[in-house]
């Protein structure tokens, strides 16, 4: 839901007052002191059915007053749960508006509707005629999808307060089945046709078929709701069905509307920012910029810009933008940027305090790749204690921090250094497929063939239709010129998956031509070449070409390969395994 009770936003902000005592308390006559006495056991619905007349109040006892300094203690620290027990205790014993009151706004903060329920019906006993006591009845009661006491509560509400914004009354169903949900839609009706001249029901209405996923339905009532009486919240969830449809013109349109329309709504502004960001429309750098000189301080808009800026090459307006930020919600991502700007610019030392200043995932794991390759040369030690503090830290990140480890070695040269760290990660998380993966990546390299099979068969079992795990596995056998009927079969189910992937295109042109399949392998290695420019590639293309006796255009992508790659090893293996003079 978009909007907030009334109801939930001024029980809150009497939450947070330091709240007298001797306002909870009455001087009518007592009818239980004792804390020990017995608690009401009506329902809230008969409760809130008795006689209009307010019943009595009982004044607290000194004992009941230690247990409201309590309650007011926790509240007063945030620790809602243990306050909503304590005032559901008082409620349960005492006759006393405001106790009944606190009691009903605590439990739905902490999100039990059931006592909330039961103490908005005592609520209603002893204020009948209050309109926030009957929204209160009225949101438990739809959250406990009890629809008899909801329309009746509902209609009771609207008949005290006409104007009454009832959309945030949805607030509890999120917990709710979708049959549940489903049931509640008659309640939002008949209270629509019991007061016609309220339009927020029909908003409601349009929330809860969008919760339900009907999304045509809800973009049906919530255009003829707008039309009826607009606002932005009306605007942003037609907005939000549109993305849902997957209008996406639709939906650059009404938000656009919503921002000239509303143009100091930063609710608006900041949802037309995030939109703007992932759009492919041309003018979002000057739709943020605009945006931004708006609303400077709206760290949402700030970020939305200044990732525009970066993406756009445009660091200085980026590192401007991401200084903003570093206090902001969005801190680690303003140190993983500010790092990268850094490393542009040239500045290691300054980059590398920027990375460490990142705390968490996820941008915590990007920043020590980063780290990792800005230090590799003269910190590596450093790095992994930045790593190994990272993985007692985040447990769940481990792996992927284990391969920055051993790609860190395999950068400095050395292997046996990255193997060992590779034995180390999989002893901490074995069967991690994407341990297993690397590692074999790197025994291919090493000529460690077995090893290489055995993890990528080990890979194949947990995930068999691993992509990369099948073409890796069939390419290596198809290199090797053995298994040559299973490698095309892996090779062409890594295909099924990702066609227009050129590197199982290349593997599919390889395997190819060890069978024999010559014009086959040329055909898919030039649609590789289309997509990618690979020395291996070209090489591989120049093999099949030599073996039709096109020797020229052979020679050719040989020159090819060694332009992309002036070291090319499989352009060197090819030339010295079928003896091409060059």
């Amino acid at each position: 839901m978009t909007s907030t009770a009334p109801f939930k936003r001024t029980m809150l902000a009497t939450l947070v007052l330091s709240l007298a005592l001797s306002g909870c308390t009455t001087t009518a006559s007592q009818a239980e002191s004792s804390d020990n006495a017995a608690p009401q056991t009506d329902s809230s619905d008969a409760q809130a059915s008795r006689s209009d007349t307010p019943i009595a109040t009982t004044p607290l006892t000194g004992e009941a007053f230690y247990t409201l300094l309590l309650a007011e203690i926790a509240t007063n620290r945030g620790d809602y749960g243990a306050a909503a027990q304590l005032y559901s205790r008082l409620d349960r014993q005492y006759d006393d508006l405001e106790v009944a009151q606190r009691a009903t706004a605590l439990n739905q903060v902490v999100g039990n509707y059931d006592a909330m329920g039961e103490h908005a019906g005592h609520w209603l006993r002893l204020e009948p005629e209050n309109a926030e006591g009957w929204q209160a009845l009225t949101i438990a009661s739809l959250a406990n999808a009890d629809k008899v006491t909801a329309s009746r509560a509902l209609n009771q509400w609207l008949a005290l307060d006409p104007d009454a914004k009832i959309e945030g009354a949805l607030a509890g169903i999120t917990t709710l089945t979708a049959d549940q949900q489903k049931g509640l839609l008659p309640v939002l009706a008949e209270a629509e046709a019991n007061h016609p001249e309220n339009t927020s029901i029909g908003f409601a209405n349009a929330q809860l078929l969008s919760t339900l996923g009907q999304y045509e339905q809800g973009l049906e009532a919530i255009r003829a709701n707008r039309a009826q009486q607009d606002s932005p919240d009306k605007g942003l969830l037609e907005f939000r069905l549109h993305l849902e449809l997957n209008d996406i013109e639709q939906a650059r349109t009404v938000i656009s509307d919503l921002a000239e329309r509303y143009p100091n709504n930063s609710q608006v502004a900041t949802t037309f920012a995030g939109f703007a960001y992932a759009d492919s429309d041309t003018n979002k750098t000057e739709t943020l910029e605009s945006l931004f000189n708006r609303f400077p301080n709206e760290p949402v808009i700030a970020r939305a810009f200044a990732r525009e800026s970066f993406d756009n090459d445009d660091y200085d307006t980026a590192e401007v933008l991401f200084e903003r930020l570093v206090n902001s919600e969005f801190s680690d991502e303003a140190h993983y940027f500010l790092g990268r700007i850094s490393r542009i610019n040239r500045v290691p030392d300054e980059a590398a305090q920027r990375f460490l200043s990142v705390e968490a995932p996820p941008y915590l794991v990007s920043a020590l790749a980063e780290l990792s390759e800005v230090w590799q040369g003269t910190r590596p030690t450093d790095v992994q204690e930045a790593l190994h503090q990272a993985r007692q830290n985040y447990p769940a990140q481990s792996p992927v921090l284990w391969r920055i480890e051993a790609d860190l070695f395999r950068r400095l040269g050395d292997t046996d250094q990255a193997m060992a760290v590779y034995g180390q990660a999989l002893s901490a998380h074995p069967g991690d497929t994407s341990l297993l993966y690397d590692q074999a990546l790197m025994a291919a390299n090493l000529g460690q063939y077995e090893l290489l099979e055995k993890n990528l068969t080990e890979v194949l079992e947990q995930e068999p239709d691993n992509a990369s795990a099948l073409n890796a596995l069939g390419y290596t056998w198809a290199d090797r010129n053995m298994n040559l009927d299973q490698a095309k079969r892996y090779i062409d189910r890594a295909l099924e998956q990702q066609p227009d992937d050129p590197a199982i295109q290349d593997s599919k042109g390889w395997v190819e031509y060890r069978l024999g399949n010559l014009e086959e392998a040329e055909r898919w290695l030039r649609r590789s070449l289309e997509s990618m420019e690979s020395d291996e590639v070209a090489a591989h293309l120049a093999a099949v070409l030599w073996e039709q006796n096109k020797q020229e255009e052979a020679q050719r992508w040989l020159d090819q390969a060694f332009s992309w790659n002036s070291n090319s090893p499989t352009a060197r293996n090819i030339i010295e395994t079928l003896d091409i003079d060059r």
